[in-house]
């Protein structure tokens, strides 16, 4: 004879007692911090618990939470940017962003932007992996002050890659972990903060709606351009691949048609 007590079922309970399967949501969580230990680390770890806790609460639903330390793969990162063929780990890691239903990303802010390891690991994680996916940004700082930065220098970035950005964003100051001599900490708890991100999170990443499915992949003319297209090899006039070469009017708007590039006044005699 079992014992029952008064304590009302998770769902998980509800789901054991059933025998009901529960389908797995796959977080992956980006630590762009620098040193080992790191407060962004930490955040991370808090953040993904919270994630994983609210996830949970959701009938036939379980989280998996994969932590990558970025700063593992700064040399591949670094490779990926100069000859542009990414090592098998990092497209191991880039492989588990795109198949990962929701994203935790968090950086320590430097000069009121994120770190160059955060920033560059999402210039080489190709365009189509992101518009859809659910994300939750946080940020480390030694201040408080500080928490403006990832709303006006992160935030954009990820809504050009058309990520589907939880609404709260959560930024830790050193006193939100307890150092001594730092500024103070935000009014509401760190704890609190996470946790309600972390429920929209879930609100965002999980059952048949998820937002991913509904939003426009981005076209290829979305991605970085390093040259000028050769116009010549295009077809094109005569006069407009010469005006490729030398950076004349070919795509200006018409009121913009007489311009005329520096370096071809420098050279008229």
């Amino acid at each position: 004879m079992s014992e029952t007590t008064g304590r009302p079922r998770t769902s998980a309970e509800s789901s054991a007692a059933t025998g009901a399967p529960r389908r797995v949501q796959r977080i992956v969580a980006l630590s762009a911090g620098l040193s080992s230990p790191s407060s962004t680390r930490m955040l991370v770890d808090q953040l993904a618990a919270a994630a994983r806790a609210a996830i949970d609460q959701n009938p036939g639903v379980h989280a998996e939470v994969t932590v990558y330390e970025l700063r593992d793969y700064g040399r591949d990162i670094t490779d990926m940017m100069l000859s542009r063929f990414p090592s098998e780990r990092l497209s191991e890691l880039i492989e588990a962003v795109r198949a990962a239903d929701a994203v935790i990303a968090v950086t320590p802010i430097f000069n009121t932007g994120p770190s160059g390891l955060f920033k560059s690991f999402i210039d080489v994680v190709p365009l189509d992996v992101w518009p859809g996916k659910p994300v939750l940004l946080g940020a480390t700082a030694g201040s408080a002050r500080h928490s403006l930065a990832l709303e006006y220098a992160i935030r954009p970035m990820f809504v050009y890659l058309k990520a589907a950005l939880v609404p709260t964003a959560v930024v830790a100051a050193s006193a939100d972990f307890g150092a001594p001599d730092a500024d103070g900490a935000d009014e509401m708890p760190l704890s609190v903060r996470a946790r309600r991100a972390a429920e929209e999170l879930a609100v965002l990443g999980c059952g048949e709606r998820r937002i991913g499915r509904y939003v426009e992949q981005p076209a290829e003319s979305d991605g970085p351009v390093d040259e000028y297209p050769d116009a010549a090899a295009e077809g094109a006039p005569a006069e407009d691949a010469a005006d490729a070469a030398t950076g004349g009017p070919v795509g200006l708007d018409a009121e913009f048609s007489d311009f005329v590039p520096m370096d071809s006044l420098l050279h008229r005699g």
